[in-house]
């Protein structure tokens, strides 16, 4: 009785020795350890990676906004977000699952974006402005003065992908979004110049009135290290 109950076991060891040979799920398994050339199911993270700085949009969230359309059409109190980098307004849709959508940036006439705190910034397309950059004259603008002339701020971002790979790499271990804002001065006549923050620059700009502008300038101390000096200076420029 005990000889064919050991005979038993040892018949079903055999069996279970030849079905773990002959599994294909197993030799595969074990082949992929042993021999990385097949592909194994064991792979390397590289946590040198560091993720992503910055943010190509404007404001960090979701804004209360408005929109108003080249046709006519306005928006009022709708979710709105500006992806600097790519000059596309987007709109969320609650009703549709919180889904966004990129409004077609030629049906856009002007949008508005107010903060929490209730800080509002209006942009504004000139698709008619004189520039010879056509993707500035595609892309929008944040209005800081308007007037007969208007001084308006080009809100755009850079991308910098991360670097950390291969020998000459330079070892910058994230992706990156930075600030790359540039000022523009819109005339009557819709000629648009790109101008920079300084007393120079916007008496060459504006230099049919230079004289009275200048005496202006330095009666008010301006410096131009803000962008309220210039605003200052432009609102004087259309009192001339």
């Amino acid at each position: 009785m005990n000889y064919l109950f050991i005979c038993f076991l040892v018949a079903l060891s055999e069996v279970a020795r030849a079905q773990a040979v002959t599994d294909p799920t197993v030799d595969l398994r074990l082949n992929n350890l042993n021999n990385p050339s097949t592909g194994p199911l064991i792979f390397k993270v590289d946590a040198r990676y560091e993720g992503q700085h910055g943010s190509p949009y404007f404001l960090p969230g979701w804004s209360n906004g408005q929109v108003s359309l080249r046709d006519g059409r306005q928006y009022k109190d709708v979710p709105l977000k500006f992806d600097a980098y790519r000059q596309a307004l987007l709109l969320l849709r609650p009703k549709s699952g919180n889904d966004s959508i990129i409004i077609d940036r030629q049906t856009v006439n002007r949008f508005l974006l107010t903060t929490p705190n209730g800080q509002p910034y209006l942009f504004s397309r000139y698709p008619s402005a004189k520039v010879t950059d056509d993707d500035v004259k595609d892309g929008y603008f944040l209005i800081l003065y308007e007037g007969k002339t208007a001084l308006l701020k080009r809100i755009a971002k850079t991308f910098k992908p991360a670097d950390y790979k291969g020998g000459y790499s330079a070892d910058i271990r994230y992706d990156s979004y930075g600030d790359a804002f540039s000022y523009y001065l819109l005339k009557p006549d819709q000629t648009l110049t790109k101008i920079k923050l300084s007393k120079k620059a916007f008496l060459d700009a504006m230099s049919d009135k230079e004289s009275g502008l200048k005496a202006f300038i330095d009666q008010q101390k301006l410096s131009f290290k803000s962008e309220e000096d210039a605003i200052t200076l432009v609102k004087q420029y259309d009192s001339l």
